[in-house]
């Protein structure tokens, strides 16, 4: 019995010098002060932003529920964003979703979940709706893009795209459509366009 605990001892040591050179040529473990990579290191709550031109005409507004900045993320993570791009000739186009981000200049938007961006009715034109579940918004450039499933609602027409599109909200706004393309679209009347 003497050797055969002899040799369970042996083989408990060895064991134990095999875990230590393990974690020795692993490395260290971090420490208990390192904060985590999910933490933001900061965080604002009920923001209200509005860009304007020389003469402090509104260009553009954002606001967000919270915003959460992430170290060496290049951006932040928007809870609730809303985006209104202001128009000189007619009404602002507005978007919304239930998540986004910002990049660290502000150049770039992306509307994240139930995207939406709308105008309403003016100069004779029907309203305009477009909804995605992503949305990428280049507010600088009147311009929005995605990749993914997206629809369109000017009045009574629609179109749907299968692999996204492209917008211009400049008058007069357009879009490049990508993908499987279906849609329903009205003859004008003689009272007026559609």
């Amino acid at each position: 019995m003497e050797r055969r605990t002899q040799v369970l001892g042996l083989l408990l040591a060895l064991l134990g010098l095999a875990a230590w050179w393990w974690q020795q040529a692993r490395g260290p473990g971090p420490t208990p002060d390192a904060a985590p990579a999910t933490r933001p290191d900061y965080v604002v709550d009920a923001l209200q932003t509005l860009s304007t031109d020389a003469d402090g005409r509104p260009l553009r507004r954002l606001t967000a529920t919270q915003v959460r900045h992430y170290p060496g993320s290049g951006g932040s993570e928007l809870d609730d964003p809303r985006l209104t791009l202001y128009r000189a000739d007619g009404p602002p186009w507005e978007g919304h979703s239930d998540q986004g981000w910002i990049s660290a200049a502000g150049d770039e938007v992306l509307l994240r979940g139930s995207a939406v961006i709308a105008r309403a009715a003016h100069a004779g034109q029907p309203p305009v709706q477009l909804r995605s579940s992503e949305l990428l918004i280049l507010p600088e450039s009147d311009y929005a893009e995605t990749a993914r499933f997206a629809e369109i609602e000017r009045g009574a027409d629609w179109v749907t795209a299968v692999d996204g599109l492209r917008v211009w909200f400049a008058d007069p706004w357009h879009v490049t459509l990508f993908g499987r393309v279906r849609g329903r679209l009205t003859a004008p009347t003689a009272t007026g366009p559609p």
